[in-house]
């Protein structure tokens, strides 16, 4: 196990070190502007040598625990508030000692309660800790913000990306720190210090405190009578108004409504009006190009949530300010291990069309060769490989102590396949290609159609009528539409029982003569330059059987559909080994009820795991899974021994990410190789760079790839993965 860690991380420096690109000016992107945002040196300390510790003891009171007297609330209470959006929050006294804020002899220095949405549902908690002074502060902060980031494998997504965006600029960023936190001398393992955005933020960077701040939830910059305000500027609704915006600072809001009337304004200039008016171009540029590289999800989208909007005091500029990186930069473990991805409307250029705001934009003249330069200007400039190479490497010591012990590999959210530590490690060698992989995302998603909404299903007795919004091509070529009808929602070839192509209108209306079943719409927008690959699907999404049916609606009355076939997955990592060493032999499988791979491994448990095996000569294992209804599917894979004495012959590993794919999505085929003159891989994609790199491809069937390796003595190997598009 030790040496197959090393060799992953050797094979992740040697990748990043090919890469060389030329820079442009700064000047070429962001024209200097009079609202430009900046924020004072020095205000973000250096990384520690080590995780911050700090240390909390609770004090229980005698009282209840119930909303407005929390005295009686205990730390279980704490953990088990799974509701971040009522009113009740029990919150417990605590004491509090943390470097520059040590031991005050007082009892209670401090309160504690649990903080987040989705995390609170995780076994691992994450809190907030409020002084209880406003004066003795902890390094000018108040309120402590430790998250434990449960669903991030890497355990270091928040901290990357805030340390990243700290030199990009036109957008501020915040101060974090790993922190080792204790509870009544119980080791809770790693968190991140996230910096709060309040009070104390603001006047840290000599910004007035009485400034508009507002953290948005579902917010689409859509008028809604949710914003309605009084005469003084404060809102009708206060709680209609939190489900969208948050109001962290700020009593008169009276020019977010102004800024949001010009926003939905379709008569008005938008640069003139809008744009140059209420927003600094520079910083909106900034945030969009972050979020493509990083892969964030959340700012836009179904949730539009995770980011801060600041109105300066007196000022009628906003400016965007990022939160909440830890479900960026590569899908999650739970994500690939049941093979769930992103829609592509949901993904890259697309995603944004969801906001109002960023589709005026994006309607203008020039805005997509525009944003395309500020991408490309921001990840050659601030987030080059090398930079995102030094900053992981430095992470890793400080973290790996902790992650590695309990409580935190207990936790983990790891697939199961590989030993967890490994699956650490490649997860965390993974994040150095991270940046370019998304920027790939973005720049297929240009020429793709506009996502849309399919508005109006209605079915009578004879007739369904279908009403569906507008798609948009940014390159102004003109779209059309396919309306398809099935009684699966994965919509495969043997359930389409009806579809129409070619549509220039967004109605259409089918006479009904289908006998009694379940049926499915699904409606895709192509554009006239390539309509085989410029294609889109809308932006609803139908669930069932823990998985995302993409552009899918089902008809009235119709149940979740009965659960699929089979399928399977295996694989071993690593697939090349010397005589003596050993691999991991993994598996992975949905709709199975049992399993059984062959060579002497026999029944294995489901849905996934791993068996750490040793074979001596070069082996295929083929994995046969069977279903409920008696339906079976086959898998394989082959791991390949070469001799000890074999100094000179090649190796090579062949894989993708992710390995199975929905027709019309992308995936990373990886390479490496050891000892090798030359390689290349079938398929078209012929001679590659060595020893290591990647290639973005989108096969449209299920494909076999073979990498063909002459090593320096002449010996040849190949090596093979198959990507499944469903």
């Amino acid at each position: 196990m030790k040496g197959h860690t090393h060799f992953k991380l050797r094979l992740i420096t040697i990748g990043i070190l090919a890469a060389s690109v030329s820079l442009p000016s700064s000047a070429q992107v962001f024209s200097p502007l009079s609202t430009d945002i900046t924020e004072p040196t020095g205000i973000y300390p250096p990384l520690s040598a080590a995780p911050l510790r700090a240390d909390v003891t609770t004090v229980i009171g005698t009282g209840p625990c119930q909303i407005d007297n929390y005295s009686g609330c205990t730390l279980t209470d704490v953990d088990n508030d799974i509701n971040g959006r009522d009113y009740f929050k029990p919150e417990i006294k605590v004491h509090l000692i943390m470097d520059t804020f040590p031991d005050d002899g007082k009892i209670t220095n401090a309160t504690l309660r649990q903080r987040g949405n989705s995390s609170r549902f995780a076994d691992q908690k994450s809190y907030r800790i409020k002084l209880d002074s406003k004066r003795d502060l902890w390094r000018g902060e108040r309120k402590l913000q430790l998250n434990k980031h449960p669903f991030d494998l890497s355990r270091l997504a928040n901290k990357l990306s805030f340390d990243l965006i700290q030199d990009i600029p036109h957008l501020p960023s915040l101060r974090t720190d790993f922190v080792n936190f204790y509870i009544d001398n119980v080791d809770y393992g790693l968190f991140t210090h996230v910096e709060s955005v309040g009070k104390e933020y603001l006047t840290r960077r000599g910004w007035d405190k009485h400034s508009g701040l507002y953290k948005a939830d579902h917010f689409d910059f859509v008028m809604s009578e949710l914003y309605k305000l009084d005469s003084t500027g404060k809102p009708l609704d206060p709680h209609g108004f939190k489900s969208k915006l948050k109001i962290e600072r700020g009593k008169d809001h009276r020019k977010l409504l102004e800024m949001l009337g010009a926003v939905n304004n379709a008569n008005n200039n938008f640069s003139s009006a809008v744009m140059n008016k209420y927003f600094n171009k520079n910083n909106y540029l900034s945030w969009i190009s972050v979020n493509l590289l990083f892969g964030n999800k959340d700012a836009v989208g179904i949730d539009a949530d995770n980011f801060y909007l600041l109105n300066r005091k007196g000022k009628d500029t906003f400016y965007f300010l990022p939160w909440d990186y830890d479900e960026a930069w590569l899908d999650t473990p739970w994500e690939v291990q049941n093979n769930i991805h992103q829609s592509r409307a949901w993904t890259g250029v697309s995603a944004y069309w969801s906001s109002l705001l960023h589709r005026r934009y994006l309607k203008q003249p020039g805005a997509i060769t525009e944003l395309r330069s500020a991408v490309e200007h921001i990840k050659n400039t601030h987030l080059s490989s090398a930079k995102i190479a030094n900053k992981l490497n430095a992470y890793l010591p400080i973290i790996q102590p902790l992650v590695s012990s309990s409580p935190d590999v207990d936790n983990l959210p790891v697939s199961g396949s590989i030993p967890t530590m490994d699956e650490f490690l490649n997860n965390h060698n993974n994040m150095f290609n991270a940046v370019q992989k998304n920027y790939q995302v973005f720049i297929d998603s240009i020429q793709y159609p506009m996502g849309f909404w399919i508005k109006t299903v209605n079915k009578t007795a004879n007739k369904l009528t279908l009403e569906w919004s507008s798609s948009y091509d940014l390159q102004g070529d003109s779209i059309t539409y396919d309306v398809q009808l099935a009684t699966s929602p994965d919509f495969s070839a043997s359930t389409i029982v009806g579809e129409v192509t070619g549509l220039t209108t967004t109605q259409y209306e089918y006479n009904w003569n289908l006998p009694q079943n379940n049926y499915y719409i699904r409606i895709l927008a192509r554009d006239s330059a390539n309509p085989e690959n410029h294609w889109q699907v809308a932006f609803n999404e139908y669930e069932a059987n823990n998985r995302e049916y993409h552009g899918v609606v089902a008809l009235q009355n119709t149940p979740p559909p009965a659960e699929n076939a089979p399928i399977c997955e295996t694989g071993a990592d690593p697939k090349t080994i010397k005589l003596g060493e050993g691999t991991a032999l993994w598996w992975w499988t949905e709709n199975a009820t049992s399993g059984v791979i062959n060579n002497d491994i026999g029944s294995v448990a489901l849905p996934s795991n791993y068996k750490w095996i040793s074979p001596t000569q070069t082996t295929t294992y083929t994995m046969t899974a069977k279903g409920d209804n008696g339906e079976t599917s086959s898998c394989k894979t082959t791991v390949v021994v070469n001799p000890n004495n074999s100094a000179l012959t090649p190796l090579c590993a062949l894989g993708a990410d992710p390995q199975i794919i929905n027709a019309g999505e992308g995936t990373a085929l990886w390479w490496w190789t050891e000892n090798a003159a030359s390689a290349s891989i079938n398929q078209g994609i012929d001679n590659i760079l060595l020893p290591t790199n990647y290639r973005w491809i989108h096969p449209t069937q299920t494909t076999t790839y073979t990498i063909n390796t002459v090593g320096t003595d002449g010996t040849a190997v190949t090596c093979n993965t198959l990507i499944t598009v469903r």
